[in-house]
């Protein structure tokens, strides 16, 4: 077994955030080797803002139309 795998990787070992992991898959090219866990963090890191966003679409909607 590679000493390289994602645990293991020296540059991935001490990540401190979701987004770093998310660099740090992309500037070791591991995200080629596993798309979908890179596909995963970002829709983790986009869910928040479409969220946020959605909910504040709404709530002006409701202001618009409430008499």
């Amino acid at each position: 077994m590679s000493s390289n795998h994602v645990p293991n990787h020296p540059k991935l070992k001490n990540m401190s955030s979701i987004a770093n992991l998310c660099q740090g898959l992309v500037e070791t090219e591991k995200s080629t080797i596993y798309p979908l866990i890179d596909k995963l963090i970002q829709l983790i890191l986009i869910f928040p803002v479409s969220t946020t966003t959605t909910e504040q679409i709404l709530y002006i909607v409701i202001l618009i139309l409430a008499p």
